[in-house]
């Protein structure tokens, strides 16, 4: 995320205005929000492996039809899904 050289000059006038414990807790906010952010990245990384690995295992692990179609739909609709928005960027 980068920011315009508008909106830091207002966050450098905003901070000249402010106490030296103020200027730490925007810092402290700043950085909460970016440690929230890799945090939130880290868990959708492991966790859209996790679900296609558990839906491959009902797939091929249970002899329900319904599941099967349901795991496969399920599937189609996912991946249809990372690609669209692949290419909306």
């Amino acid at each position: 995320m980068t920011e315009t050289e508008t909106e830091k000059f207002i966050k450098q006038l905003k901070q000249l205005g402010m106490t030296p414990e103020e200027r730490t807790l925007a810092r402290a906010e700043e950085l909460g929000k970016q440690i929230g952010e890799v945090v939130a990245s880290i868990i959708i990384l492991f966790t859209i492996p996790t679900i296609i690995w558990a839906v491959l295992t009902f797939i091929f692990a249970l002899n329900i039809v319904w599941v099967k179609v349901f795991g496969a739909y399920f599937l189609f609709n996912l991946f249809k899904n990372i690609i669209i928005k692949s290419f909306k960027k």
